[in-house]
């Protein structure tokens, strides 16, 4: 994964540990899967740095790019996408850095090349969260001024799949080699559960379900 983005973080240490949960992401296709999903990527982001000594939070917000005379929101009140839930969430370390895994919307809807993540560091001057100049021309700005009530609750909402989510992370974390090696000869990720961020369940037949019980529900986008 290009990590250029990185490059803002002048604590090495920080840097590298960063860097590294990128790549893990993007060998388990956490972006592709999860990307749209601010909420639970920066959870899972904010857990993972705490447990390597990290004061690591979730933050909520909202965040605007302007180029020439046009803004394009993410998250504001009244500007959501299609199965989108109104707010932002991103991940403060050491109340220093602002680090955002979950700009998938972005990709969708903004431009289909646009950085899995990016980061930046803590503005300190109220509501400007963070901002940076991408190199496009345009400039990405997190906000504070308005923050959805829906952050918290998703938050909560979530909490079980991200969980689950993690358990597949810290299982590849201890079977790396054996996990690449497996995707290089199937080709692709083996699936982990999808929270409950989208709308529609997949049907299964009733005689699948019982074997189900234990698992999340099987969600699409």
């Amino acid at each position: 994964m290009n990590t250029a983005f990185l490059q803002v973080v002048q604590d090495r240490k920080l840097a590298h540990e960063l860097r590294q949960v990128a790549d893990d992401f993007e060998i388990l296709d956490f972006f592709k899967q999860y990307g749209s999903c601010c909420f639970a990527m920066s959870a899972m982001l904010a857990r993972i740095l705490s447990e390597k000594g990290y004061a690591a939070r979730v933050q909520g917000c909202y965040a605007e790019i302007k180029q020439n005379n046009g803004v394009f929101y993410i998250g504001y009140k009244g500007f959501v996408h299609e199965q989108q839930k109104e707010g932002h969430a991103v991940c403060i370390v050491d109340e220093q850095y602002l680090i955002d895994f979950g700009l998938g919307t972005l990709r969708k809807f903004y431009a289909e090349d646009f950085s899995h993540a990016l980061a930046c560091e803590i503005s300190g001057v109220s509501p400007v969260l963070g901002n940076l100049d991408l190199d496009s021309g345009a400039t990405i700005t997190w906000r504070t001024d308005w923050i959805s009530p829906m952050v918290s609750m998703e938050l909560e909402h979530q909490l079980a799949a991200v969980e689950r989510i993690l358990s597949g992370y810290y299982d590849f974390q201890k079977n790396r080699m054996a996990y690449l090696i497996k995707k290089l000869f199937t080709g692709r990720n083996n699936p982990l559960a999808q929270p409950g961020l989208v709308s529609r369940v997949i049907a299964v037949p009733q005689t699948k379900r019982q074997k189900q019980d234990s698992e999340l529900p099987v969600l699409i986008d």
